[in-house]
């Protein structure tokens, strides 16, 4: 078996710390990068000893050492059973009870951090839908390490505004990746591309030259090539050179045309991309990580791939033997991919590149349009950010503007620049400054550029340049300020939200009526997320002795910054600016009773551990006025950890009448998250669902009554979609 590299990516200062429990016998290990916490009840009191970090075959960063009959895990978590080196014996799987003779062995647990077990007894596992036992002989020593699954850029190449240097650059981006073999599907084994930063000349550091893999690009040396190509050739480690035709070919012989035209060779580079990446998920179940997985068996029924030899064979050759399979079986494998980004074919995405690819983000080009009239789509949003204020009256709700409503004829600044006949109002961009994206078949879409897309994120590479967490105790910090008694009704609903949950840490407050000074304070404290609920516009926020305008910060702390209130997408990019990694900010004006929506669905969304990008997909389609806010800065930041890995929402379809009183078909619908990517893998607690998928999108679906569904969630409400609308657990069932 081939063995996984020991260098898991950048090493960080911060390793996860162990503790006793003080209100129980337990352990508690905290994951101070990205505030993670995970649980483990024993037998009898514990106090953890310093351990060394050697000895676990797959890198910790931290190991301590205690002394237990037995480890209770209060969530259930998937696991697998290993011998010392790694090899695999079992993979446990949900609800199910293995017991395993006294030896010695590596047990390694997915939770919200990497954690792995060094023990020497016999073993006994009993799993439930939220627990997981795991019974030892007798009173046994056990080495616990521990790792956090945060990445980040180790290295900073320096590039000029040229095709030709870009491309060297991006041409050192498959050497981040810690293996050749078909394990780099894992996102935890695909390192960090190195920071780019623009300037006079290329200075790449000796460390970073291109990887060997036998694989060449070779594009035009112009940006509209360049971009799209780049996650393909991160993820193959290859070499990109300038040329025509556009080709990838290897040192086999092996070519693979991209075609002639821009658009064309786009295209190709997806199919070829997610081809790839589809088929490693496959055979990477030769590995490590044997688990019963639906693709592997569309593939081992439709094709004659050789899986064991291919889980040995090197990039050129899996390439070679993938290209045989039919487009058909590759679609019938395929996940829903989880977010496309446009840009400009110039410079202004270079320095998120390195981001991008880590996130295997589709890259597309966005042409400048060729007419200075607003589109039909861009007239159509602008028209409805303009009527919403009858459209709120109608339903007695008051808007959440600092007073009389101003409108301008021009760009969108605070004064009439004339001759335009757009219309906008202070605080957001005009017409002429929104972008309209097409429609894609990914769960998320994002821009990067000047403009403010309509539907979509909003790239701001400031959002990615606070890169280095301060260290935590483990809590969840949550600031919701109200600075308007009348919708105090926002921080009643959210405070229900925010403290209902046993696996994690949180302390949530909040203040209201705060001061300007007061304002600036909170927003400069290192806070997970800081929810404004208020009166903004484009000068500023009101606060009752005047007007905090966010262009003045000189500091913000917060990962993510919620303004909920009318036009504050101008001060979301300031605060961004000021330090924030994301901002949740209108388009216009936004009555109270939509606001609450919005603020108590994305309150419970980001909650339950999805990303603030995928948590405003979600609020843009079932909300009223979901489409009238705007993520900006990195849409992948999460403040939360989910209790089943991965966030989810079921779909259902009553099918009550037709088989079975009572019945309902459930698909889980799975969203990734920065440090379980696309490449991560999924297993539902549903009965008869007892395969793994490769998670994102749908995966399976089982036929269960609300009984059966309810004794398998894990004890808090979850998102259900039923007939096109977003409920909640605790009231549908």
């Amino acid at each position: 078996m081939r063995q996984l590299d020991r260098d898991s990516g950048v090493e960080h200062a911060m390793k996860p710390t162990f503790t006793s429990l003080s209100n129980t016998s337990g352990l508690e290990i905290i994951d101070p990068i990205e505030t993670r916490r995970f649980v483990f009840l024993t037998s009898a009191p514990v106090t953890p000893e310093p351990a060394p970090t050697e000895g676990f075959t797959f890198p910790v960063t931290g190991a301590c050492r205690i002394e237990t009959a037995s480890l209770i895990l209060p969530n259930a978590v998937a696991l697998d059973i290993r011998r010392p080196d790694g090899t695999n014996i079992a993979s446990i799987s949900p609800q199910a009870n293995r017991e395993f003779g006294a030896d010695d062995y590596l047990i390694e647990l997915h939770g919200p951090l990497k954690i792995y077990l060094r023990l020497k007894s016999g073993i006994r596992v009993d799993t439930t839908s939220d627990r997981i036992e795991i019974l030892f002989d007798e009173l046994t020593s056990v080495k616990i390490g521990a790792r956090s699954y945060h990445s980040s850029p180790g290295s900073t190449i320096t590039v000029p505004d040229d095709p030709e240097k870009v491309m060297a650059a991006l041409s050192t981006f498959g050497s981040t990746i810690k293996t050749t073999s078909p394990e780099r599907a894992w996102p935890t084994l695909r390192g960090h591309p190195p920071r780019l930063e623009l300037g006079d000349e290329l200075r790449i550091p000796d460390h970073m030259e291109p990887p060997e893999t036998g694989v060449t690009i070779q594009i035009p040396a112009e940006y509209d090539a360049i971009y799209p190509i780049a996650p393909l050739a991160y993820y193959l480690g290859a070499e990109v050179v300038p040329g025509t035709p556009a080709v990838v070919t290897t040192d086999s012989g092996f070519d693979y045309s991209l075609g002639e035209q821009s658009r064309v060779c786009a295209d190709r580079v997806e199919h070829l991309l997610k081809r790839m990446f589809v088929l490693d998920c496959v055979i990477r179940t030769e590995g490590h990580y044997p688990v019963p997985l639906a693709e592997r068996d569309i593939v081992e029924d439709r094709t004659n791939l050789d899986i064991p030899a291919l889980y040995d064979a090197s990039i050129v050759q899996r390439l070679e033997a993938y290209e045989t399979v039919p487009d058909e079986v590759v679609e019938a494998l395929m996940p829903m991919w989880h977010r496309t980004t446009y840009t400009r074919p110039t410079s202004d995405a270079v320095e998120l590149l390195p981001y991008l690819v880590n996130d295997l983000s589709l890259l597309r080009i966005k042409q400048r349009e060729q007419q200075p009239e607003p589109t039909e789509e861009e007239q159509e949003v602008q028209d409805a950010l303009d009527s919403f204020l009858r459209r709120a009256s109608s339903d007695a709700a008051f808007v959440r503007s600092t007073g009389t409503r101003e409108v301008y004829r021009g760009t969108g600044s605070d004064q009439d620049n004339g001759g335009s006949s757009s219309i906008s109002t202070r605080g957001i961009p005009g017409v002429g400054e929104y972008i309209s994206l097409p429609e894609t078949n990914t769960l998320e879409k994002s821009w990067i550029g000047e403009e403010t897309p309509i539907h979509g994120s909003k790239l701001h590479p400031a959002g990615f340049a606070n890169e280095t967490p301060e260290v935590t105790d483990g809590f969840i910090e949550i600031t919701v300020v109200c600075n308007d008694t009348e919708m105090r009704e926002e921080w009643d609903a959210i405070s229900e939200i925010y403290g209902n949950r046993k696996d994690i840490l949180v302390d949530a407050t909040c203040e209201f009526e705060v001061s300007t000074d007061e304002l600036r304070d909170i927003l400069a404290r290192d806070t997970d997320i800081v929810h404004y609920i208020g009166h903004i516009d484009g000068s500023g926020f009101k606060c009752p002795d005047g007007i905090l305008d966010a262009t003045t910060l000189s500091n913000v702390g917060a990962t993510i910054v919620f303004l909920n209130g009318c036009r504050s997408h101008n001060q979301g990019v300031a605060v961004l600016e000021a330090g924030a990694n994301a901002t949740v900010s209108s388009l216009g004006d936004v009555g109270n009773t939509g606001a609450m929506e919005v603020g108590e669905t994305l309150a419970r969304l980001l909650y339950r551990g999805f990303s603030v990008g995928s948590a405003m997909s979600i609020v843009e389609e079932y909300t009223t006025i979901g489409r009238n806010y705007v993520v900006i800065g990195d849409p992948g930041v999460a403040i939360a950890q989910c209790e089943n890995g991965l966030p989810l929402i079921y779909y259902i379809n009553n099918n009550s009448g037709e088989v079975y009183e009572d019945e309902y078909t459930f698909e889980p619908y799975v969203y990734p998250i920065s440090i379980t990517n696309i490449g991560s893998i999924f297993q539902s607690y549903l009965p008869d669902l007892d395969q793994y998928y490769v998670g994102v999108g749908i995966c399976g679906e089982s036929n269960v009554s609300k009984n059966t569904f309810q004794s398998i969630l894990p004890g808090t409400t979850v998102p259900l979609i039923e007939d096109g609308n977003l409920v909640w657990s605790h009231n549908w069932l």
